[in-house]
């Protein structure tokens, strides 16, 4: 029995001292500080925020275009029906 409850916990302990190997060589090897890092990182988000934004405007813009031109055309199908 105590085999058997030895396997996952070496298996736990394994997780755990790899998550906090790697935990250390993240920090150990960061390209630059954390508060630079978290700088670099709302920027980014900014950018791609304004990005999105913009593009969800065009698509908007685009798709209220595609609606006047479908209701167009369908008024111009009904009159052309009506002629036959």
């Amino acid at each position: 029995m105590a085999e058997r409850m030895k396997r996952p916990m070496t298996g736990l302990m394994m997780l755990v001292g790899g998550g906090v190997l790697g935990a250390g060589l993240g920090l150990l090897f960061a390209p630059c500080a954390g508060e630079k890092s978290r700088k670099k990182m709302m920027r980014m988000g900014k950018t791609i925020g304004n990005k999105s934004d913009r593009i969800m405007r065009d698509l908007s813009n685009r798709m209220d275009d595609l609606a006047d031109s479908m209701a167009s055309m369908s008024g111009k199908a009904g009159k052309f029906m009506h002629l036959r």
